[in-house]
């Protein structure tokens, strides 16, 4: 049985399982990818010099590893100005299309803005929503509109049956937590077996992430 982790910022605890690790694009020098698989981008907490920064997401995207872009993102905690964070998700969000790879989107407090960027932008790749805590109407309202939702650790039981089946991914963010823990958290909420989730969650990282095996 395989586990996958689709956003962590350090290494998984049993090597054999298989983990998409963060890289945050700054503004200093060349990006060190520090794993199998990656996602890179420009989270909204560190915009600095955006042109600079898109310069060096634009060019580890050639890099093998980097299956995903993101975390890219809304925040209305963040010091950035609104305006400046939605015209650096929309450049992210459009090499994502020309890289054809999925985008990973960290959002606080800017639901309705993300909402009308996807329906504006109409994007062929997946948007998926990293670490989602919202309620089963913010997930309905998400998942009407396409995105996937990956959930932790703490998650909202109604919205992870929203998403569940074919809209759910698992992660464990930052947070110092085996994958595996978080699967077995997921299952007992949707009372299935630990296997049964295995096996639709394997089906869906490979509909988004082809290549991660």
């Amino acid at each position: 049985m395989t586990y996958y982790d689709i956003h962590t910022h350090q290494p998984s605890v049993h090597p054999e399982d298989i983990s998409i690790v963060n890289t945050i694009v700054k503004d200093e020098g060349d990006l060190l990818l520090p794993a199998q698989w990656c996602s890179v981008g420009i989270h909204p907490w560190y915009i600095y010099n955006v042109r600079e920064q898109l310069s060096l997401l634009e060019s580890a995207l050639s890099d093998p590893s980097v299956v995903a872009i993101g975390e890219a993102g809304l925040d209305k905690l963040a010091e950035a100005s609104l305006d400046i964070q939605q015209s650096t998700f929309r450049e992210q969000a459009l090499l994502a299309e020309k890289a054809d790879k999925p985008l990973v989107i960290h959002c606080v407090k800017a639901w309705a803005e993300l909402i009308a960027m996807k329906r504006s932008m109409k994007p062929r790749m997946p948007w998926i929503v990293h670490g989602f805590r919202g309620n089963a109407e913010l997930a309905g309202q998400l998942l009407r509109q396409g995105f996937y939702l990956s959930f932790g650790e703490h998650f909202n039981p109604q919205a992870l049956q929203a998403a569940w089946p074919g809209r759910l991914l698992a992660e464990t963010d930052d947070k110092e937590t085996d994958i595996r823990s978080v699967y077995r958290q997921i299952a007992a909420s949707l009372h299935i077996s630990l296997e049964e989730l295995a096996i639709t969650l394997e089906r869906n990282v490979q509909n988004i992430f082809p290549f991660v095996r």
